[in-house]
């Protein structure tokens, strides 16, 4: 692959360049061909350049029978990557040993990138797992890890079935709630998700599980919420988190913080994003302080200190980060609830990061999603051993509201014994004429793409001619559904 380099730094006064570290960061790109061929990598990734020239020399020079040299011996840099398409670029911590020369862009060099493991969320996990062996008051999670075999399983189910409170009368004064489009089930998930200390809930796509999940955040801030307590809201990605962000902000402007660094958060979020609620902070402090004439870069866009952070959280109301980004907290961070969305799909001890934190209630969220290719020790997730120990039923949102009428009897039938509803009828779904369906009364077809096949970009696979049939079919549905083609 060919290489270009540039240098990651803030600013351009000499003064503040003393103080920052250069980062060189590398765009690579095929030295044959327009695009990266396909890869596993994602951003976010921690990766070691090898050179493998050095390396094959080496290797040239041992006999078969000699044990291979570990590949940590020839690693050249450590680095996070940035973007993986359409260029691969790198941040390396320090400048790659064999590019020292600085003749090294006049001829070409092979290079190895190696993924390493993610240490960060590594050493996160164990810090949880310390702290729930640590803690004797963490009686919902120590049985399900084999930590302790002297818990009294009856106190244990006593204490996750807890209802810590009532909200029967406080709901039924509530008129902005009473007056919501909600049906049965999405109702008894919000009041369970109030009343008790876990709530697990089950949300088939289109049965409004972003509705319910939007609805439990708002009634825990409009009836418990206090001020420098905020409420956590987590999933296992940042483009999760991402999703999840933006569709509470659609239902509210909510005093909220997504949690991570810029360049793990999608561009339309950044103003939420720590720093620059820091940035503004320090500009209102600084204004508001009238010694102060002029304003620093230095001053404005330095590293956050703890206490703006402690001081940012407490003033939020939601906190929205990964599992795992919960481990950089201060430990003295607790949360009085926490919803975790899509949970089955998080790893066991990735969700042990934020539970430890809390203090009064906790809400999961798994899609109707099982992992193939887990190994039978992992096959049951934390949410189905939490089920199934405890007693404990998961609710099922159970009306759906997205497709056609028609397509929902096979999913009922064979994945929900019959009881998944929908909530529409066959006229507010017309089957469009533009596409010949072979049953006319049911809108499914199944299509073959001839010569198409799969490009792979981290963990995304994109199959272009996939796409571009995808496109033709909804052109050809907007002469008659324009501009708008929801449903």
């Amino acid at each position: 692959m060919n290489i270009s380099d540039s240098f990651n730094t803030d600013t351009e006064n000499d003064d503040e360049q003393e103080e920052k570290c250069f980062e060189p960061i590398f765009y690579f790109e095929h030295y044959k061909y327009e695009k990266i061929p396909s890869h596993h990598f994602n951003i976010g990734d921690s990766v070691a350049l090898i050179d493998q020239e050095q390396l094959d020399e080496y290797l040239s020079k041992q006999n078969k029978t000699d044990e291979k040299p570990p590949l940590r011996l020839f690693y050249q840099s450590f680095g996070i990557i940035l973007s993986i398409y359409p260029l691969l670029s790198i941040k390396f911590t320090y400048w790659p040993l064999s590019l020292t020369n600085s003749n090294y862009l006049n001829r070409q060099k092979l290079f190895r990138l190696e993924r390493l493991p993610n240490f960060v969320t590594l050493n996160r996990s164990i810090d949880a797992f310390e702290k729930i062996i640590n803690n004797k008051d963490l009686l919902l999670i120590k049985p399900f890890l084999n930590l302790s075999d002297n818990i009294d399983k009856d106190q244990l189910k006593n204490y996750a079935q807890d209802q810590i409170r009532n909200v029967e009368n406080n709901l039924t004064d509530d008129n902005e709630y009473n007056h919501a489009t909600l049906n049965n089930s999405q109702r008894q998930a919000i009041k369970n998700a109030l009343e008790n200390r876990l709530t697990l809930i089950q949300g088939p796509p289109g049965t409004g599980k972003t509705e319910t999940s939007a609805w439990i955040i708002h009634l825990w801030l409009k009836k418990f919420f206090q001020e420098g307590q905020p409420i956590l809201i987590c999933a296992e990605t940042h483009q999760a988190v991402d999703n999840l962000t933006r569709r509470l902000l659609q239902y509210r402007q909510y005093r909220l913080i997504r949690y991570g660094e810029p360049r793990t958060v999608a561009p339309d979020l950044h103003k939420y994003t720590l720093p620059t609620q820091i940035e503004l902070l320090r500009r209102e402090k600084q204004q508001s302080n009238s010694n102060t004439t002029t304003t620093t870069n230095k001053s404005l866009y330095g590293p956050p200190k703890p206490k703006e952070i402690r001081e940012i959280i407490s003033k939020c109301q939601i906190l929205c980060m990964t599992c795992s980004g919960v481990g950089i907290l201060e430990p003295d961070f607790k949360f009085p609830f926490i919803l975790i969305d899509e949970a089955s799909q998080i790893t066991e001890p990735n969700i042990l990061i934020p539970l430890v934190r809390i203090t009064d209630q906790i809400v999961l969220l798994p899609p109707i999603i099982k992992m193939a290719e887990a190994k039978p020790l992992l096959e049951r997730s934390f949410f189905q051993r939490l089920s199934e120990n405890l007693n404990i039923n998961s609710i099922m949102l159970d009306t759906q509201y997205r497709m056609h009428p028609s397509l929902i009897d096979f999913p009922s039938k064979v994945f929900y014994d019959g009881s998944l509803k929908t909530g529409i009828k066959p006229e507010q779904r017309p089957i469009p004429q533009e596409i010949k369906f072979i049953n006319k009364q049911i809108p499914l077809m199944f299509v073959d793409v001839d010569q198409s096949y799969e490009t792979i970009h981290g963990s995304s696979i994109y199959n272009r001619q996939q796409v571009e049939l995808i496109c033709q079919t909804i052109q050809t549905l907007l002469p008659r559904r324009q501009p708008n083609l929801s449903p």
